[in-house]
């Protein structure tokens, strides 16, 4: 049985390789796309307090009649709106979802080609994990290097 398995490996390694191949694809898109996940749920729930607390700041500032009664709820309004952290848990999980799909968005064509790579069969698998290598082998020199594009702050060049 063990001689099976290795005359089996030996005669499909590169079906195994282009797999491997797109689970790392895919397991380094997920990595990038649940932190700036979570980049955005911060980001997305501050702002989204902020504005709130500007409007009932804003709100406090005016009385369409003179009422301490009516002043006193508006404080008391505003305190409870810097204090809330209701608001806060829903809108953390609406920017942590919109960090995931700008990432995914952002990262189509290697979430494509490790998928195809990853479910694909053949001809259409291994060919898919030679374009997500060459991609990646691109990306390093481009990104990773700084070769291939303009830099932002010598215009010299």
């Amino acid at each position: 049985m063990n001689i099976k398995f290795l005359s089996n490996l030996k005669s499909n390694y590169g079906s195994y390789l282009a797999k491997g191949t797109g689970i790392v694809g895919l397991g380094l898109i997920a990595r990038d796309a649940h932190v700036i996940g979570k980049i955005q749920a911060d980001t997305y729930s501050q702002s989204r307090d902020a504005d709130a607390i500007e409007k009932r700041a804003n709100n406090t500032l005016y009385l369409s009649n003179p009422s301490v009664t009516m002043n006193e709820m508006k404080k008391t309004v505003f305190n409870w709106e810097v204090e809330n952290n209701f608001r806060n848990f829903f809108n953390q999980g609406i920017g942590y979802f919109k960090g995931i799909g700008s990432m995914l968005v952002n990262n189509v064509i290697p979430l494509t080609l490790s998928l195809t790579a990853l479910l694909g069969k053949g001809i259409l698998s291994k060919a898919s994990a030679i374009g997500l290598a060459g991609y990646g082998i691109l990306s390093f020199f481009k990104d990773g290097l700084g070769m291939g594009h303009n830099d932002p702050l010598n215009k010299n060049f």
